[in-house]
């Protein structure tokens, strides 16, 4: 788990973690096959909320300087994602 923004608010707080979501109908090297996007804190019983990558990179899903973290993370491990701005 890797947090993608710093905020006092732990709600406001979104981490990419290992898993898959929003993948129906994606080529296979899209990210949503091996990542997703979850928001707050899990207090045993889960995050918040969860969103696709692809989601995630949309304008307004979630912080600027989170999704600029994301797209990063996404280049290191050699991805190649366009900007989305739905």
């Amino acid at each position: 788990m890797t947090i993608l923004n710093k905020t006092k608010s732990s709600y406001n707080r979104y981490h990419i973690l290992n898993g898959s979501m929003g993948n129906y109908g994606e080529p296979p090297t899209s990210p949503n096959h091996d990542f997703e996007i979850a928001n707050g804190v899990d207090r045993g019983n889960g995050y918040q909320g969860y969103m696709s990558v692809t989601y995630a990179l949309k304008k307004g899903s979630m912080p600027v300087e989170a999704q600029n973290k994301l797209r990063k993370i996404l280049k290191e491990k050699g991805y190649h994602i366009q900007d989305i701005n739905a």
